[in-house]
C-alpha cells in the first residue's frame, strides 16, 4: 500500500523530471555562447547581466554594457538591483520595453524603493485569497507567456515563455525560492 507521503515523493520526482527536461535552460551556457568577446567566461556575479540578456534576448556584452550603465554594475562583482532598478524601468532596449511588474506582499519597502511610489505593485499570487506572493515556480505556472527577470533573495533569473533561465542548480533547489520582485520585457 503507498502512504500520501511516497505518493507526494513520487509526484515530485515526476514533475522535477518534466520541469528540468522542459522548463529549464542553463543561462551559463547561453551567456557562453552568446558572447561574442568572450567576455561571460571571464565575469562572475553577473546573474543580473545574464537574467537581462535572457528575457532581452540580446548577446551578453550588450547585457553587460546596459546593467553596467543603468545599474552601476561593476566588472566581477555583483548587482544591487534594488538599489539602481529604477534606472531600467520605462526604458526599451533591443525593442523590449522593461516594465516592473511588482514585488512580493511582504517586501513593501523593496516596492517604493526598486520602483519610487508612482509604480508601487504588489505580485501576488492569485491562487490564495491571503495575500500571498510566487515561488519561482508558481510563478512560471501562472506566467506560461512573456519574458520577466525575477529577483529572489540575493539573485536574478530569466523566465521567458514558462522556461526558468538560470544556475544548473535551480532547477531542484531554486524553484521554491520566493520571488521578491520582477520586471517585464514587452
Amino acid at each position: 500500500m503507498i502512504t500520501e507521503k511516497v505518493k507526494a515523493s513520487l509526484f515530485r520526482e515526476v514533475y522535477r523530471e518534466q520541469f528540468t527536461a522542459d522548463h529549464f535552460q542553463d543561462y551559463n551556457i547561453i551567456a557562453r555562447e552568446r558572447s561574442t568577446t568572450g567576455l561571460a567566461q571571464r565575469e562572475n556575479n553577473d546573474c543580473v547581466v545574464k537574467a537581462f540578456m535572457c528575457a532581452l534576448d540580446c548577446n551578453y556584452e550588450m547585457a553587460h554594457k546596459f546593467i553596467g550603465d543603468k545599474m552601476k554594475r561593476e566588472n566581477r562583482k555583483g548587482t544591487y538591483t534594488y538599489m539602481f532598478a529604477k534606472n531600467v524601468i520605462n526604458t526599451t532596449k533591443n525593442g523590449k520595453r522593461i516594465t516592473f511588474i511588482g514585488a512580493h506582499p511582504s517586501k513593501s519597502h523593496m516596492q517604493t524603493m526598486v520602483a519610487g511610489t508612482k509604480n508601487k505593485k504588489v505580485l501576488a499570487n492569485p491562487k490564495y485569497k491571503k495575500l500571498t506572493g510566487f515561488t519561482l515556480k508558481s510563478f512560471i505556472e501562472n506566467n506560461p507567456v512573456g519574458r520577466f527577470v525575477l529577483v529572489v533573495e540575493g539573485h536574478a533569473v530569466a523566465v521567458v515563455n514558462g522556461v526558468l533561465h538560470g544556475n544548473s542548480n535551480e532547477k531542484h533547489q531554486g524553484l521554491y525560492r520566493s520571488v521578491w520582485y520582477g520586471f517585464e520585457m514587452k
